[in-house]
């Protein structure tokens, strides 16, 4: 299996970690990027004690720390008025609240990161190992199996061979698209907005604890601290009819936002006040049905291409990294690639569905908009015990 031929379809977070994860085992990758410059969007990025633990067992937690923002303090809020409902520090010791115990594990605690530091580490890591794993311009086109290889074309008419393929290119996945038809994608009735905020542009004393959870009747606001504390990412939510683009790069304007809040609370109201118009983004809140197989021959998916999923429990990056990790251990603890990628889907799709609703169900009740059906299929879905899981020893 050390020689087989690896092709990943995109280098986003899952695709740059999954290359990471497998070229630590000795395998060798090549990575096909559509974009001609390789880059992640300005927004923020939520890592919980799940994915810190699968970073972890990459050998990155060291790198990851020199980027990423600690919060020591957090608070749920009135969307109009700011009161706090609940505060909460974060230092080492502080007890599970569903467990009764101290913290086992205080060094997997969640960090807050900006998406490109994070995904600018793994792509050095990536090319640190092979200088020439990455390769730009290629749009995936289709792709033809045999019974020794799999051949990818792409737009720009050029055309890889290789023993195995995972297609790691997102929420509006090609690849997904090519083997599975059109998704059945519902609007879910909310736009979200997102945005950067120097800290410093804020009237001092603005902000009072690193994260904060503002929740409304139909609208809701997340905002925390990253960068060593001198950025807050911003992003709010609120129930429209208007059916908004998918991607994560409409522009935005912001007098639009400050129309849809303008009867908030003051913190919100100074936060979005000092957006850079440039950083200010919108997006549409689409639901997916889980999918039963991830799998097509020696073709599989990975992260948001194979689970999209709503931002309500700040777990989509997570579910990627940890994809990325099981699936490296499978095959490297697997004889043929037809046994590596059978055991990788048995052992995350049942999980990430489960987080798929997870996060729907969560956004509906953050809202006060919930649907009985959904409430019935969430019952299972325990949110305190994401974390406990480890992707580096989950059997596989």
């Amino acid at each position: 299996m050390k020689d087989l031929r690896i092709i990943i379809i995109g280098a986003g977070i899952g695709g740059l970690t999954l290359a990471y994860a497998l070229q630590r085992y000795n395998f060798k990758v090549s990575i096909y990027e559509q974009a001609e410059t390789l880059g992640e969007v300005g927004a923020g990025l939520t890592l919980a004690k799940n994915s810190n633990k699968a970073m972890r067992s990459l050998g990155l937690n060291d790198d990851l720390n020199k980027i990423a923002f600690k919060p020591q303090s957090s608070g749920g809020k009135d969307l109009i008025t700011g009161e706090i409902h609940n505060k909460s520090s974060a230092p080492g010791d502080v007890r599970s609240a569903y467990k009764g115990e101290v913290d086992p594990d205080p060094d997997a605690r969640f960090r807050m990161f900006h998406r490109a530091d994070i995904h600018n580490l793994l792509e050095n890591k990536v090319l640190s190992k092979d200088p020439n794993s990455i390769n730009l311009g290629y749009c995936f086109k289709s792709l033809t199996q045999s019974s020794t290889s799999v051949s990818v074309s792409f737009e720009n008419r050029s055309e890889v061979q290789g023993d195995v393929v995972i297609g790691c290119d997102g929420n509006r996945s090609a690849v997904r698209q090519f083997l599975f038809g059109e998704d059945s994608v519902d609007f879910l009735g909310y736009v979200a907005w997102r945005g950067l905020v120097p800290i410093d542009a804020l009237p001092k004393g603005t902000i009072d604890t690193d994260t904060s959870v503002f929740s409304g009747k139909n609208r809701s606001v997340v905002r925390y601290k990253i960068r060593g504390g001198k950025t807050i990412n911003f992003a709010a939510y609120a129930q429209k009819s208007d059916w908004v683009d998918e991607g994560w790069s409409v522009p935005a304007r912001k007098e639009e936002l400050q129309d849809e809040f303008n009867d908030t609370c003051s913190e919100v109201r100074h936060l979005i006040e000092n957006i850079p118009a440039e950083t200010c983004f919108k997006w549409g809140m689409f639901g997916r049905e889980p999918l039963k197989s991830w799998i097509d021959g020696n073709v599989t998916i990975l992260g948001d291409a194979a689970h999209p999923m709503l931002p309500f429990l700040g777990q989509g990056a997570g579910m990627s990294i940890e994809d990325a990790v099981v699936l490296s251990r499978c095959f490297s603890d697997s004889i043929t690639v037809k046994e590596a990628l059978i055991r990788y889907e048995k052992a995350r799709i049942e999980r990430t569905a489960l987080v798929t609703i997870g996060a729907r169900y969560n956004g509906l009740r953050m809202h006060g908009t919930i649907e009985k059906a959904l409430e019935q299929r969430a019952k299972e879905f325990n949110p305190f015990t994401i974390n406990d899981y480890d992707a580096s020893k989950v059997i596989i």
